[in-house]
């Protein structure tokens, strides 16, 4: 699934990663509240019978008026001319409604470059390393842009803090279509610690960034990489993610990754590349994050007796709302084989846990 190959210049996702990714148990939302959000589709003029929606296949956000950014895996296989067939819809709600928003073409694509002059992007076995391109735009969309965050800014997405992610991707693994409209999910940044648990080595904290939905019942899935992760600072938002992999199931108890775009290494690649192309600094700065909040982090008790498992999460802040009594083949029996929460998730205080036990 990190090739994307829709009508005209790309394919299907495939079975073999869980890249591209979208909204589960999100909601409708607007273009009005997320002015920068775009959609990359497949030219009209290649498929010019397909709607909108079934020429859509990544999410992006306009970081100026003529520069889109995007998740690499979306763009990094196409050839030049593939990239000039792409087409970004922005002003848009629904995708299907014409009569509304903006439609530019493509002129270039960049990628972050080695010294060597190669790529820094990898992508292997479903994971997209250094997941980050810029799309230049053939003319300006003027329905608003959004900054990264800045350095001094990082109290904004540190973990704990919560975050909005938006698309137009599918709203379940089972639906292959993407959604007509625009759909926005509340995320908690989590710390990476459970993102390294979760895939291994593989998780990159320095590239990555570790995102779940505080319930664990709203996540990603198919059809819209390289949408927008923002954080709230003040009265405006910082673009601090972008929409990278996840559970190739789309199971919302298992946490998400974004690409840490406002992380040291990417923020500085855009900076540069931004300013040299059109004199406008893409960073932000001075913005003041939420308080932080109180949160449950939900404690490792695999392995453990029921009562010794339910003293742990009483201790860490949510309580033991079920112990259910399970048939597996692995784990001790008498003893916790899993819970309803990946462990160090940030539940909110006093959250209901589900906690299983062999039989």
């Amino acid at each position: 699934m990190l090739v994307l190959l829709s009508i005209g210049f790309a394919a299907a996702p495939s079975s073999s990663s869980a890249a591209q990714i979208s909204i589960i148990n999100g909601k409708p939302t607007t273009i009005g509240e997320w002015p920068w959000q775009v959609a990359l589709t497949g030219s009209q003029k290649v498929a010019p019978q397909a709607t909108t929606r079934a020429r859509f296949f990544c999410g992006g956000s306009l970081l100026t008026p003529e520069l889109v950014i995007t998740a690499g895996h979306c763009v990094a296989d196409l050839k030049p001319r593939q990239i000039k067939r792409i087409e970004i819809v922005g002003g848009r709600t629904h995708l299907n409604d014409e009569t509304k928003g903006t439609v530019v073409g493509v002129k270039e694509l960049l990628m972050p470059l080695r010294a060597d002059g190669k790529r820094r992007y990898k992508a292997r076995f479903g994971v997209a390393d250094w997941d980050v391109a810029l799309l230049r735009l053939k003319s300006p969309i003027d329905t608003g842009t959004i900054k990264l965050a800045g350095e001094d800014e990082a109290a904004s997405w540190s973990p704990g803090q919560m975050l909005s992610t938006t698309g137009w991707g599918v709203t379940g693994p089972d639906n292959r279509k993407s959604s007509n409209v625009l759909r926005v999910a509340r995320q908690v940044m989590l710390p990476d610690s459970v993102c390294r648990k979760a895939n291994g080595r593989v998780y990159r904290k320095s590239t990555m960034n570790c995102i779940g939905a505080p319930s664990s019942h709203a996540s990603t899935c198919f059809g819209d990489s390289g949408g927008p992760l923002v954080a709230p600072v003040g009265t405006e938002y910082r673009l601090v993610g972008l929409t990278s992999f996840g559970d190739s199931y789309c199971r919302p108890a298992l946490p998400s990754v974004d690409t840490r775009i406002a992380g040291a290494p990417m923020r500085r690649w855009v900076q540069d590349t931004v300013i040299e192309l059109t004199g406008i600094d893409p960073i932000g700065s001075g913005g003041v994050a939420p308080p932080p909040r109180e949160w449950c982090r939900v404690p490792d008790v695999y392995g453990s007796k029921p009562g010794e498992a339910r003293s742990a999460v009483t201790a860490a802040g949510c309580r033991v709302s079920q112990v259910k009594r399970t048939k597996v083949r692995f784990g001790r029996k008498g003893r916790v084989v899993g819970s309803s929460f990946f462990p160090g998730w940030l539940a909110p205080v006093g959250t209901g846990i589900k906690i299983y036990v062999k039989r």
